[in-house]
């Protein structure tokens, strides 16, 4: 009888369905990944034919990238001029800009430079080698090529 029941627990060891199921069942459960990345609502100010972002410092801080960076970028984009005030954290841009163009802009920016394309992670830093910007992703390790800034 015994050989039997090993027999019988051989099989339950080689059922793949079995086995499956058996790891899904003691894997945690799963939480979205970009829950814990959540970017602060932009602080825009008009004044004149400038627009002033006021909390520039502390949103670059939260996707971890220099603000003269995230500036480029923007200024690029909105194919304008504009300055970055240090001291006090404020971006100033010469041109009417909306604030659903810089949200736009902003989400654009952290999809291409700040989210790891392989895991969703926003664990990430920037690298330049030579002419190149390489996302390297410190969750997954994963290596992508970017568009130069």
């Amino acid at each position: 009888m015994s050989e039997a029941r090993g027999s019988e627990a051989l099989k339950l060891i080689y059922d793949y369905d079995y086995l499956l199921q058996r790891l899904y069942s003691r894997l945690p459960a799963r939480t979205a990944k970009a829950s814990r990345f959540e970017l602060p609502k932009l602080m825009v100010e008009r004044i004149g034919t400038k627009t002033m972002i006021r909390n520039f410092k502390q949103l670059s801080s939260v996707m971890r990238r220099e603000p003269r960076l995230v500036m480029r970028y923007l200024l690029k984009e909105l194919g304008t001029s504009g300055n970055y005030d240090e001291e006090n954290g404020i971006l100033v841009i010469n041109a009417k800009v909306s604030s659903t163009t810089l949200g736009n802009l902003i989400q654009r920016f952290v999809k291409t430079y700040v989210i790891c394309p392989t895991c969703g992670a926003p664990d990430t830093k920037l690298e330049r080698r030579g002419k190149a910007w390489i996302l390297i992703c410190e969750a997954c390790g994963a290596e992508q090529p970017v568009p130069p800034l």
